[in-house]
Order: structure tokens, then sequence, then C-alpha cells
């Protein structure tokens, strides 16, 4: 049976109590630490901390509003813990703004970052080696809709201008706010390389209903300066110059400069770099395989691939398969790389957490609601947990 899932929010309070509930535990050969879920929209969306055996450490539902992307994170050399809340994300459409917000382990907020997308708030540290200081970088999207003439689309207005979605990458000083650096798909990913054309809830015809062509869903900063950007509605990984914002090269989609050899992905979420050594790059990520605009391409799963600049050339070094046959999870998902080499995978749409071991072998695997009932978190994050928890 396929299971073809779009997350879209809690239904009723009496449908969903947070749990996890625990189906694969092999304790000789799980990683340790605790897991961070936040279930988005209705009566019981929040952050979530559990132990490994499914009891709650911390919770504050109903409280933030929608919350995405909650785990910890380094900020001013200390251990905080980040999220992003939005008020008006529409899932059906498939962004929305809010606050990217950074809070110490009394969970008190420290910062607030305004009007960013919640579908990447991450922050990463980078080295002046001129002074040799350490510097912390924020790492946002932004979706802006802008008018631009869609009638190749098939999207006609009076004027012959239709909407679509600007995507933005935004680097920045998260204490001062400071803009480090600014990139527009719009302005350097031609319209055709879309894979999803205006429809529905994004059928361009307004700006509320603003054609989402590119969809950017992760960012990550390499150490050289250049970023590493992923694109949903291409399919494709992109390679951003940190100095002028041209692109370096593609991954994936219609327009690859790099060949795939023996595998594909598409409508991937959460692409990292886990190694980056010359020519050589080694990329983790959650492969959808399906977008809820589009056919499935097969089963979600995780994946880690490595990248030859040189050669110009991909190979799969592994997959991740679900803990059961037919998932298609059409939005969200995350692969995290373990300190002991396991990875911690979140099925987005599909309401399940794993762990597999370096070589794939499942050895973790938990439900935190029933598939079908529209409960899911964005991402999901394994690590320790030191900061305060509900009263006993």
């Amino acid at each position: 049976m396929s299971l073809s899932v779009v997350g879209c929010g809690l239904l009723a309070a009496a449908q969903y109590t947070p749990y996890l509930n625990v189906k694969v535990y092999n304790t000789s050969a799980i990683d340790t630490g605790s897991i961070y879920l936040a279930p988005h929209t209705g009566p019981a969306q929040g952050p979530y901390v559990f132990d490994q055996r499914g009891k709650i450490l911390y919770s504050i539902p109903n409280r933030l509003g929608n919350v995405f992307d909650f785990q910890p994170c380094i900020y001013q050399k200390n251990l905080r813990y980040c999220l992003f809340t939005t008020g008006s994300a529409n899932i059906a459409k498939g962004y929305g703004n809010g606050t990217a917000s950074i809070y110490d382990d009394k969970f008190q907020l420290i910062k607030g970052l305004p009007t960013f997308d919640y579908h990447e708030f991450k922050i990463q540290q980078s080295l002046n080696s001129a002074t040799g200081a350490v510097n912390d970088i924020a790492l946002l999207t932004l979706y802006n809709p802008v008018r631009r003439d869609l009638s190749q689309f098939g999207v006609a207005n009076e004027d012959d201008q239709g909407w679509v979605i600007d995507c933005r990458l935004r680097a920045l000083d998260p204490t001062s706010g400071k803009i480090l650096f600014d990139w527009s798909a719009l302005d350097h990913v031609p319209l055709s390389e879309s894979l999803v054309q205006p429809t529905g809830a994004i059928n361009g015809r307004s700006a509320d209903f603003a054609w989402d062509y590119f969809h950017m869903d992760s960012i990550a900063r390499l150490y050289n300066g250049d970023f590493i950007v992923s694109s949903r509605h291409t399919s494709t990984i992109y390679r951003i110059s940190g100095k002028d914002g041209s692109i370096l090269w593609r991954l994936g989609g219609n327009f690859s400069t790099i060949k795939l050899q023996g595998f594909q992905f598409s409508s991937q979420h959460d692409v990292r770099v886990i190694k980056d050594g010359g020519s050589i790059m080694r990329l983790s990520m959650f492969d959808n395989a399906y977008n809820t605009f589009t056919a499935p391409q097969g089963d979600s799963s995780g994946k880690i691939i490595e990248l030859d600049a040189a050669t110009k050339t991909a190979r799969l070094v592994q997959q991740y398969n679900p803990p059961e046959s037919g998932f298609q999870s059409g939005d969200g998902g995350s692969l995290q790389l373990l300190p002991r080499g396991n990875v911690f995978i979140c099925w987005g749409s599909i309401p399940y957490v794993t762990e597999h071991t370096a070589d794939g072998l499942l050895v973790y695997s938990a439900n935190y609601a029933t598939i079908g009932s529209s409960v899911s978190s964005y991402r999901a994050f394994k690590a320790p947990y030191t900061g305060i928890t509900n009263p006993k």
C-alpha cells in the first residue's frame, strides 16, 4: 500500500496528544541523545523533547504558534535552542512568514529575528582568518511574491503580469542583524527550470497565490564562504559563490552539470554538507521523491552522496529506506548524521522518526501519530538535552 501523505496540521485536541510510540529499539546499536520534535499547527503544536523510550522531558504546547525546526544550536559560544514560529504557515501553499527565535536553557527568549520564512533557520560558526575570531552566522530563507510575465506558463492577467515567489538566501549576523550575504533565486535561476507548474494554491494569479517555482528548503555555508542551496521544485542542489552569487554547479533536476551515476533524487529536503575536501564533497539529504504537486517518483528515503567536482560525477554512498514500504512524504523531512556514525531521520509528513547504522540497518523506529492523522514535524533531531524539564 502506498502512503502518500501531506502534513496539514493537527485536526482537533481529542485526536492528538503528543506521544512517542517506540516500535524498534536496539539498545546496543542506537546512539545516545534525546529526540526533538515540533508538531506544527493545531491544538498540540509546539516544541517537544522526548527521551528515547518516549517520555516527554519538556514541552510548551499552544504558546508559540506554529513551530518549525526545533533544535539545539550554538549562539555566542553557548548551547541554546533555536526554532521558528509562524502564525501564517499555509501548508497548501508550502510557505509562511514568521520569526526565528533563540532561547536559553530555561527556555527564556534571547533573540528574535522577524519577517523570515520558516524553511531554514541555522546558526553556523565562521572563523575570521585575519583575527582568529569565531563569528555566528544565521542562515534564513525569504519568500517574497513579485510581479513577472508568466504568460508562457499559462498565467495571463489583464496586464500579462502574474505573481511568482522570489526565494532568497539571507545570511546575517544574528546579534546585530547586519546582512552579510543576500541571494535571489529569480536573479540566477530561470523559471523554465521549475518542475512544478502554476496550479491550485500556487497558480500565480495573485500575490496570495504566487507561483512557488523554486521552493528553497535548506541552506548550508561552506568554509570558503560558498553556499549549498536545495530547491524542492527544481529537484536541484546548487553551489552558490559567496563572492558574486553565481551558480558554480547544479546537481540533479533537468539542468544538472554533475552526472548522477546510477541513482536519482527529487523534491529533496535538508541537504547538508558532511565532508568538504577539495574537489570531493559528501552531502546528506532527505529524498522525498514526492512534492504533492506531481506524481510520486518512488518511496522517500535518506541518502548520502559523494560528489567529485573534478570529474563532474556523483555517486550514491548509502541509502536509508523507510521502516515500512510505501512511505511517500509530501513535505518536510530531515537526515542527521550522529556522532558515532548512525543517522537519524525524520520522515516529514509521515509521523515517524528512525535511526539507522551507517550501513543502513534499522535500529530505532517510533511514530508520534498515526499515519493519515495530519500530524507532522517539519524536521526532527537527536541530541543531548540539558535544559529544564516538565514538573513531575
